[in-house]
Protein backbone atom coordinates (compact mmCIF):
# COMPACT_ATOMS: atom_id res chain seq x y z
CA UNK A 1 0.00 0.00 0.00
CA UNK A 2 2.88 2.18 0.13
CA UNK A 3 2.39 3.72 -3.62
CA UNK A 4 -1.15 4.67 -2.45
CA UNK A 5 0.62 8.15 -1.07
CA UNK A 6 2.99 8.48 -3.93
CA UNK A 7 -0.18 8.80 -6.41
CA UNK A 8 -2.10 10.87 -4.02
CA UNK A 9 1.66 12.84 -4.13
CA UNK A 10 1.02 12.81 -7.79
CA UNK A 11 -2.67 13.71 -8.55
CA UNK A 12 -2.48 16.18 -5.78
CA UNK A 13 -5.78 14.66 -5.23
CA UNK A 14 -7.91 11.98 -3.47
CA UNK A 15 -10.12 11.13 -5.45
CA UNK A 16 -8.60 11.06 -8.66
CA UNK A 17 -5.68 8.87 -6.61
CA UNK A 18 -8.45 6.37 -6.02
CA UNK A 19 -9.81 6.38 -8.96
CA UNK A 20 -6.30 4.86 -10.83
CA UNK A 21 -5.56 2.75 -7.82
CA UNK A 22 -9.41 1.20 -7.99
CA UNK A 23 -10.24 1.49 -4.33
CA UNK A 24 -12.70 4.13 -2.76
CA UNK A 25 -12.01 7.67 -1.72
CA UNK A 26 -12.95 7.18 2.08
CA UNK A 27 -10.71 4.13 2.02
CA UNK A 28 -7.66 5.67 0.66
CA UNK A 29 -8.36 8.93 2.88
CA UNK A 30 -8.58 6.58 6.00
CA UNK A 31 -4.79 4.85 4.78
CA UNK A 32 -3.06 8.34 4.70
CA UNK A 33 -4.66 8.78 8.10
CA UNK A 34 -3.71 6.37 9.84
CA UNK A 35 -0.25 6.77 8.10
CA UNK A 36 -0.19 10.16 9.63
CA UNK A 37 -0.97 8.69 12.63
CA UNK A 38 1.62 6.13 12.37
CA UNK A 39 4.45 8.41 12.11
CA UNK A 40 2.95 11.59 14.11
CA UNK A 41 2.87 13.72 10.90
CA UNK A 42 0.86 15.32 8.78
CA UNK A 43 1.70 14.58 4.80
CA UNK A 44 -0.33 16.76 2.97
CA UNK A 45 -1.48 20.40 3.16
CA UNK A 46 -5.38 20.17 2.55
CA UNK A 47 -6.02 23.99 2.49
CA UNK A 48 -4.51 24.25 -0.69
CA UNK A 49 -5.47 23.16 -4.51
CA UNK A 50 -4.07 20.99 -5.82
CA UNK A 51 -3.14 19.24 -2.28
CA UNK A 52 0.26 19.70 -1.80
CA UNK A 53 2.76 17.75 0.31
CA UNK A 54 4.04 18.81 3.58
CA UNK A 55 7.96 19.42 4.64
CA UNK A 56 7.13 16.04 6.44
CA UNK A 57 5.45 14.66 3.80
CA UNK A 58 8.20 15.15 1.27
CA UNK A 59 10.63 12.95 3.32
CA UNK A 60 7.88 10.19 3.43
CA UNK A 61 7.30 10.03 -0.17
CA UNK A 62 11.40 10.37 -0.43
CA UNK A 63 11.86 7.10 1.74
CA UNK A 64 8.79 5.12 -0.12
CA UNK A 65 10.45 6.10 -3.66
CA UNK A 66 14.30 4.98 -1.72
CA UNK A 67 12.24 1.78 -0.43
CA UNK A 68 10.87 1.33 -3.62
CA UNK A 69 13.78 1.15 -5.21
CA UNK A 70 16.10 -0.70 -3.18
CA UNK A 71 13.50 -3.30 -3.49
CA UNK A 72 13.00 -3.48 -6.80
CA UNK A 73 16.61 -3.58 -7.01
CA UNK A 74 16.81 -6.85 -5.23
CA UNK A 75 14.90 -8.39 -7.42
CA UNK A 76 16.35 -7.72 -10.50
CA UNK A 77 19.96 -8.45 -8.79
CA UNK A 78 18.27 -11.82 -7.43
CA UNK A 79 16.79 -12.56 -11.43
CA UNK A 80 20.19 -11.89 -12.91
CA UNK A 81 22.01 -14.66 -10.17
CA UNK A 82 18.90 -17.16 -11.30
CA UNK A 83 20.23 -16.57 -14.80
CA UNK A 84 17.08 -14.95 -16.41
CA UNK A 85 14.84 -17.80 -15.04
CA UNK A 86 12.57 -15.12 -13.59
CA UNK A 87 12.18 -11.28 -13.31
CA UNK A 88 10.57 -8.42 -15.01
CA UNK A 89 11.19 -5.78 -18.04
CA UNK A 90 9.45 -2.58 -18.33
CA UNK A 91 9.48 -0.80 -21.47
CA UNK A 92 8.14 2.68 -22.07
CA UNK A 93 7.98 5.26 -24.84
CA UNK A 94 5.22 7.12 -26.97
CA UNK A 95 2.56 4.56 -28.65
CA UNK A 96 4.03 5.10 -32.25
CA UNK A 97 7.36 4.56 -31.06
CA UNK A 98 6.45 1.72 -29.44
CA UNK A 99 4.72 0.05 -32.27
CA UNK A 100 7.38 0.73 -34.76
CA UNK A 101 10.29 -0.09 -32.94
CA UNK A 102 9.61 -2.77 -29.68
CA UNK A 103 7.28 -5.69 -31.17
CA UNK A 104 10.26 -7.24 -32.98
CA UNK A 105 12.57 -7.08 -30.28
CA UNK A 106 10.23 -8.00 -27.52
CA UNK A 107 9.39 -10.80 -29.56
CA UNK A 108 12.98 -12.22 -30.11
CA UNK A 109 13.33 -11.24 -26.22
CA UNK A 110 10.56 -13.58 -25.43
CA UNK A 111 11.64 -16.23 -27.34
CA UNK A 112 15.23 -16.00 -25.75
CA UNK A 113 13.65 -15.12 -22.21
CA UNK A 114 10.53 -16.52 -21.77
CA UNK A 115 10.40 -16.69 -18.04
CA UNK A 116 10.80 -12.85 -17.77
CA UNK A 117 7.80 -10.80 -17.46
CA UNK A 118 7.43 -7.66 -20.01
CA UNK A 119 5.45 -4.48 -19.42
CA UNK A 120 4.87 -2.03 -22.29
CA UNK A 121 4.27 1.27 -20.89
CA UNK A 122 2.64 3.69 -23.60
CA UNK A 123 3.38 7.75 -22.75
CA UNK A 124 4.64 10.92 -23.89
CA UNK A 125 8.46 11.29 -23.51
CA UNK A 126 8.53 13.57 -20.48
CA UNK A 127 6.38 11.23 -18.74
CA UNK A 128 8.51 8.00 -19.63
CA UNK A 129 11.79 9.98 -18.90
CA UNK A 130 10.70 10.79 -15.61
CA UNK A 131 9.28 7.20 -14.79
CA UNK A 132 12.53 6.49 -15.71
CA UNK A 133 14.07 8.44 -13.60
CA UNK A 134 12.11 7.24 -10.42
CA UNK A 135 12.92 4.36 -11.57
CA UNK A 136 9.55 3.07 -12.05
CA UNK A 137 10.57 0.74 -16.02
CA UNK A 138 13.91 0.01 -16.89
CA UNK A 139 14.04 1.03 -20.75
CA UNK A 140 12.19 3.53 -22.80
CA UNK A 141 12.86 5.01 -26.61
CA UNK A 142 13.29 8.60 -27.27
CA UNK A 143 14.17 10.86 -30.30
CA UNK A 144 17.14 12.91 -30.42
CA UNK A 145 15.03 15.96 -29.01
CA UNK A 146 15.14 17.03 -25.31
CA UNK A 147 17.30 14.92 -23.63
CA UNK A 148 17.61 15.01 -19.90
CA UNK A 149 21.10 14.64 -18.64
CA UNK A 150 19.37 12.34 -15.39
CA UNK A 151 19.26 9.41 -17.75
CA UNK A 152 22.33 7.50 -20.66
CA UNK A 153 21.06 7.44 -24.55
CA UNK A 154 22.39 4.88 -26.57
CA UNK A 155 22.08 5.18 -30.05
CA UNK A 156 20.15 2.37 -32.06
CA UNK A 157 18.68 4.10 -35.67
CA UNK A 158 18.44 7.06 -37.63
CA UNK A 159 15.21 7.56 -39.47
CA UNK A 160 14.11 10.06 -42.03
CA UNK A 161 10.89 12.12 -42.04
CA UNK A 162 8.60 12.82 -44.61
CA UNK A 163 6.15 15.14 -45.70
CA UNK A 164 2.78 13.48 -45.99
CA UNK A 165 0.12 14.92 -48.98
CA UNK A 166 -3.20 12.91 -49.68
CA UNK A 167 -3.65 11.80 -52.80
CA UNK A 168 -6.41 13.67 -53.33
CA UNK A 169 -4.13 17.01 -53.56
CA UNK A 170 -3.86 18.69 -56.71
CA UNK A 171 -0.64 19.49 -55.94
CA UNK A 172 0.89 16.71 -56.54
CA UNK A 173 0.41 17.04 -60.03
CA UNK A 174 2.60 19.79 -60.01
CA UNK A 175 5.28 18.47 -57.68
CA UNK A 176 5.19 14.87 -59.07
CA UNK A 177 8.96 14.71 -60.19
CA UNK A 178 9.62 15.32 -56.26
CA UNK A 179 7.20 12.83 -54.66
CA UNK A 180 9.11 9.13 -53.69
CA UNK A 181 7.92 6.23 -54.27
CA UNK A 182 6.45 4.64 -50.74
CA UNK A 183 8.23 1.23 -52.33
CA UNK A 184 11.47 3.05 -51.90
CA UNK A 185 10.78 4.24 -48.51
CA UNK A 186 9.40 0.80 -47.38
CA UNK A 187 12.57 -0.89 -48.69
CA UNK A 188 14.73 1.98 -46.82
CA UNK A 189 16.11 3.10 -50.19
CA UNK A 190 15.43 6.52 -49.99
CA UNK A 191 19.14 7.61 -49.83
CA UNK A 192 20.03 5.59 -53.04
CA UNK A 193 16.79 7.83 -54.62
CA UNK A 194 17.98 11.02 -53.18
CA UNK A 195 21.74 10.68 -54.73
CA UNK A 196 20.02 9.74 -58.32
CA UNK A 197 17.25 13.07 -57.71
CA UNK A 198 20.50 15.72 -57.64
CA UNK A 199 18.31 18.76 -57.55
CA UNK A 200 15.29 17.57 -57.88
CA UNK A 201 15.10 15.53 -54.57
CA UNK A 202 12.96 17.99 -52.13
CA UNK A 203 9.67 20.55 -53.39
CA UNK A 204 10.17 24.03 -52.24
CA UNK A 205 8.04 23.61 -48.69
CA UNK A 206 6.50 26.78 -49.94
CA UNK A 207 4.51 25.10 -52.62
CA UNK A 208 2.23 24.02 -50.04
CA UNK A 209 1.49 27.46 -48.10
CA UNK A 210 -2.61 27.17 -49.06
CA UNK A 211 -2.73 23.91 -48.12
CA UNK A 212 -4.62 22.23 -45.33
CA UNK A 213 -2.68 20.64 -42.67
CA UNK A 214 -2.67 17.84 -39.34
CA UNK A 215 -0.85 19.73 -36.51
CA UNK A 216 0.69 17.67 -33.33
CA UNK A 217 1.73 19.89 -30.83
CA UNK A 218 5.10 21.86 -30.14
CA UNK A 219 6.07 19.64 -27.04
CA UNK A 220 6.51 16.85 -29.82
CA UNK A 221 9.66 16.29 -31.89
CA UNK A 222 7.17 15.79 -34.80
CA UNK A 223 5.24 19.07 -34.06
CA UNK A 224 8.02 21.30 -33.27
CA UNK A 225 9.44 19.89 -36.79
CA UNK A 226 6.23 21.22 -38.50
CA UNK A 227 6.29 24.37 -36.58
CA UNK A 228 10.08 25.15 -37.62
CA UNK A 229 8.87 24.64 -41.49
CA UNK A 230 6.51 27.28 -40.91
CA UNK A 231 8.89 29.62 -39.47
CA UNK A 232 11.62 29.22 -42.02
CA UNK A 233 9.41 29.62 -44.52
CA UNK A 234 7.32 32.28 -43.41
CA UNK A 235 4.04 30.22 -43.81
CA UNK A 236 0.44 31.22 -41.18
CA UNK A 237 -1.34 27.86 -42.10
CA UNK A 238 -5.01 29.13 -42.88
CA UNK A 239 -6.63 25.80 -41.76
CA UNK A 240 -5.22 22.98 -39.40
CA UNK A 241 -6.34 20.28 -37.54
CA UNK A 242 -4.86 19.39 -34.12
CA UNK A 243 -3.73 15.87 -33.11
CA UNK A 244 -2.39 14.30 -30.38
CA UNK A 245 -0.85 10.99 -32.12
CA UNK A 246 1.56 10.80 -35.45
CA UNK A 247 -0.37 8.15 -36.23
CA UNK A 248 -4.00 9.50 -36.42
CA UNK A 249 -2.51 12.48 -38.69
CA UNK A 250 -1.71 9.79 -41.06
CA UNK A 251 -4.88 8.61 -40.90
CA UNK A 252 -6.65 11.68 -41.25
CA UNK A 253 -4.04 12.72 -44.40
CA UNK A 254 -4.71 9.55 -46.18
CA UNK A 255 -8.72 10.11 -45.77
CA UNK A 256 -7.52 13.68 -47.26
CA UNK A 257 -8.28 15.96 -44.36
CA UNK A 258 -4.88 17.29 -44.81
CA UNK A 259 -0.69 17.52 -44.97
CA UNK A 260 1.34 15.81 -42.02
CA UNK A 261 4.27 14.43 -41.20
CA UNK A 262 5.03 10.76 -40.70
CA UNK A 263 8.69 9.27 -39.39
CA UNK A 264 10.03 6.24 -41.89
CA UNK A 265 9.57 3.62 -38.98
CA UNK A 266 5.82 4.35 -38.33
CA UNK A 267 5.41 3.96 -42.65
CA UNK A 268 7.19 0.49 -42.29
CA UNK A 269 5.32 -0.59 -39.24
CA UNK A 270 2.07 0.43 -40.45
CA UNK A 271 0.95 -2.20 -42.40
CA UNK A 272 -0.68 0.60 -44.73
CA UNK A 273 -2.90 -0.65 -47.18
CA UNK A 274 -2.90 3.14 -48.93
CA UNK A 275 -0.16 5.58 -48.59
CA UNK A 276 -0.44 9.29 -49.33
CA UNK A 277 2.22 11.31 -51.28
CA UNK A 278 5.54 11.35 -49.95
CA UNK A 279 7.81 14.41 -50.50
CA UNK A 280 10.89 15.07 -48.35
CA UNK A 281 11.69 18.25 -46.33
CA UNK A 282 14.67 19.61 -45.23
CA UNK A 283 18.01 17.56 -44.81
CA UNK A 284 18.55 18.87 -41.39
CA UNK A 285 14.57 18.50 -39.96
CA UNK A 286 14.16 15.55 -42.24
CA UNK A 287 15.93 12.57 -39.95
CA UNK A 288 16.23 12.10 -36.34
CA UNK A 289 18.30 9.49 -34.52
CA UNK A 290 16.38 7.47 -31.93
CA UNK A 291 17.63 6.38 -28.62
CA UNK A 292 17.22 3.09 -25.81
CA UNK A 293 17.79 5.40 -22.51
CA UNK A 294 17.61 4.29 -19.06
CA UNK A 295 18.43 6.09 -15.56
CA UNK A 296 21.92 6.89 -14.57
CA UNK A 297 21.21 6.02 -11.28
CA UNK A 298 19.45 2.73 -11.64
CA UNK A 299 20.69 -0.66 -11.28
CA UNK A 300 20.43 -1.90 -15.24
CA UNK A 301 19.57 -5.68 -14.79
CA UNK A 302 20.82 -8.20 -16.88
CA UNK A 303 17.19 -8.46 -18.58
CA UNK A 304 17.78 -4.88 -19.41
CA UNK A 305 21.18 -5.30 -21.24
CA UNK A 306 20.31 -8.39 -23.03
CA UNK A 307 16.96 -6.46 -24.55
CA UNK A 308 19.62 -3.42 -25.98
CA UNK A 309 21.75 -6.19 -27.61
CA UNK A 310 18.44 -8.00 -29.14
CA UNK A 311 17.56 -4.38 -29.94
CA UNK A 312 20.23 -3.90 -31.57
CA UNK A 313 20.51 -6.77 -33.76
CA UNK A 314 16.41 -6.66 -35.12
CA UNK A 315 16.65 -2.71 -35.80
Amino acid sequence: MNNYIQEVAKYGNVSKAAEFLGISQPALSAHIKKTEEQFGIVIFDRTVKPMALTEAGKLYVDYLNQQNNLHRTFQEQLSDLNDLKSGKLILGGASFFNVSYFPKAIAEFSNRFPSIEIKVVDGSVPEVTRMAVDHELDLFIAPSWDMDEQCNYERMATEKIFLCVPEQFSINEELKKFRIPHETVLQGKTDSWIQKREDKARPDFRKFKDEKFIMLGENQHIGSIMAELFKRYGITPKSSISVTQTMTSLGLTISGAGISLITEGSLKSGNLKEFPALYLIDEDLGQRDMYLAYARNKYLSRAAKEFIKIFKEVI
